[in-house]
């Protein structure tokens, strides 16, 4: 919002000085400190799929959970049917619920404090720091503050070519709205105020001060910082305050230092560039402005630097809101990304599964995730159908993009009518000689409409035989794919009969915990296979680990023999 400065008295003009424009933030905690999104839109969705504007992959967080509305200037929060609710400072809510300053947004559970995740709703405006803020400057030159703020020998012309200078620099300041626009502001008014022959702005990346832009006094960029002291940039860091020198010939100190002397530095003005603290978090260094000059000494006065420092102190608010409106702005560009990852990712994996006259098949796959690893195929030739599931290691992006090239090669040999040991040997090599650290566990079927099955387990959980009230397991024998290169794969033999299901599934379903941690595991899959549909299986499942959501992606597929036709 904007704010007016009221004019001093004797003033008969009043002057307006925009100031920078802020909106509201959402802080969310992260491991490594505190994550701020600008809720500069009418709406901001919130949940586990890669779409939403703010992605928590927390098992209780829901896909779609909530969503922050903006109407005017009030601010609402809308549960979109969540499992496990939204909370507006403890209390759950049904719906809609206004959201104020400070008011603390809780998703997940409040009874699972291990699982609980919590937003921190507040004002985007900076809070006071030591350093002076432009308002209160424009008070000190005109007559507002105390007298020990105010040098009453100075002539008033002086301090009103002061006061409109620094009017003038909050509007170029806050004329800027991207990074470069801003930086570039901040350099040309401080040499213009400084009276030195170039600047610089570093900004901190990853640890480490590189250099953004550079400007003479005269306009022309400079690309090379070769030629700057290096030792005002350490001494500025590690004071955490404005390291200055007018005259470096009569600083005992600084003539000495070797990037003085060479490169023949008269002053310096270097002033790290910090986000304001807040009653919750440090201020965190931005950068750095370094000023200097060869040819003469500076000659600022206590106001000046006032000025100066006062100055940089609002361009580092405004820089740190423009880093933050392109971090979320990158953010949103890889959601973005990745949810067209995602579409393909699903079109690849989508399995129209083949109608037989001697079998029925069906199958389902629920991801943790908004792309995952698990797959299952099926194809149907002349004499057999081959069924396929395989789980790649890990979850998210890296584990899809192995799945979908495994799928599209399995497929492949298949369709080719490969033998199965061949089609794992081919799988093995092909993980083993590129550097992917994938490896993958799978189990592939041969059903013949006499009932003859061959399968290939490499790793997997193995293959349940039902048949009433009775379950067998078939034996496994071989290694995983994608961790020893000179491994050597065999295939088995087994003889279904009529009415007698397979069934096979990942571990999703077997590591699947409760409350306590315990896993269903292979006697719970034996229990589950019982049941008559993988519809009924899956929901057994997802109640077994209410009210935590999937850790992993969970794959079914099932075989019934009919032994008709």
């Amino acid at each position: 919002m904007d704010e007016s400065i009221p004019p001093p008295a004797s003033c008969r003009t009043v002057i307006l000085m925009p100031l920078a424009t802020y909106v509201p933030v959402l802080s969310c905690p992260t491991p490594d400190g505190e994550q701020l999104i600008l809720l500069d839109r009418d709406s901001t969705s919130i949940g586990r799929l890669p779409s939403n504007d703010v992605v928590q992959s927390y098992p209780f967080v829901s896909r779609r959970h909530a969503v922050l509305v903006r109407e005017g200037a009030a601010y609402f929060v809308d549960d979109l049917n969540s499992t496990h609710g939204t909370f507006v400072n403890g209390q759950r809510i049904a719906g809609r619920a206004a959201l104020g300053i400070d008011d603390v947004l809780q998703l997940g559970s409040l009874k699972a404090p291990r699982l609980r995740f919590h937003l921190q709703f507040k004002d985007g405006r900076p809070a006071d720091s030591n350093t002076p803020r432009v308002q209160d400057l424009i008070a000190s030159i005109s007559g507002i503050l105390p007298a020990n703020l105010q040098q009453p020998d100075k002539p008033v012309a002086r301090e009103m070519e002061q006061l409109n200078f620094l009017l003038s620099a909050a509007r170029a300041l806050n004329a800027g709205e991207a990074i470069e626009d801003i930086l570039r502001a901040l350099l040309q008014l401080t040499l213009q105020l400084t009276g030195v022959e170039r600047g610089f702005v570093f900004l901190r990346e990853e640890g480490e001060m590189r250099l953004s832009q550079g400007l003479r006094s005269d306009g022309t960029p400079v690309y090379e910082d070769s030629t700057i002291s290096r030792g005002a940039i350490k001494a500025a860091i590690e004071s955490d305050s404005k390291f200055s020198v007018s005259d470096t010939l009569n600083h005992e100190n600084v003539s000495a230092w070797s990037s003085i002397m060479v490169n023949h530095i008269r002053s310096i003005y270097c002033i790290p560039l910090r986000k304001r603290a807040t009653s919750t978090q440090p201020a965190n260094l931005l950068g750095l402005l370094y000023l200097d000059s060869q040819i003469g000494t500076g000659k600022l006065g206590a106001i000046d630097h006032e000025l100066l420092d006062a100055i940089a102190a609002e361009a580092a608010g405004l820089l740190h809101n423009a880093l933050l409106a392109q971090d979320e702005y990158k953010a949103r560009q890889a959601r973005e990304e990745l949810a067209v990852a995602a579409r393909i990712h699903s079109g690849l994996m989508s399995i129209k599964l083949p109608t037989l006259p001697f079998a029925v098949l069906d199958a389902r796959t629920v991801p943790c995730l908004a792309i995952g690893g698990d797959f299952f195929d099926a194809i149907a030739l002349d004499d057999h159908v081959s069924v396929t599931v395989a789980d790649v290691s890990g979850k998210g992006v890296s584990a899809a993009i192995v799945a979908a090239t495994l799928q599209g090669i399995i497929h492949a040999q298949l369709m080719a009518r490969q033998n199965l040991p061949d089609i794992a040997t081919l799988v093995n090599q092909f993980l083993c000689n590129r550097d992917v650290n994938k490896y993958a566990t799978m189990v592939i079927l041969k059903v013949y409409s006499d009932g003859r099955v061959e399968y290939l387990n490499c790793g997997h959980i193995r293959p349940v035989a039902v048949l009433g009230e009775e379950v067998n397991r078939l034996p496994d024998g071989n290694l995983v794919v994608g961790l020893i290169s000179s491994a050597t794969y065999t295939s088995a033999p087994y003889r279904l009969r009529p009415g007698e299901r397979i069934l096979l599934a990942t571990d999703g379903i077997t590591e699947a915990e409760d409350l306590n941690g315990e896993c269903i595991g292979e006697d719970g899959l034996n229990a589950i296979c019982r049941l008559n549909s993988l519809d009924e299986m899956l929901g057994h499942v997802a109640r077994f680990q209410a009210p935590g959501e999937a850790q992993d992606d969970c794959t079914l597929v099932q075989l019934r023999y009919t032994a008709q036709g």
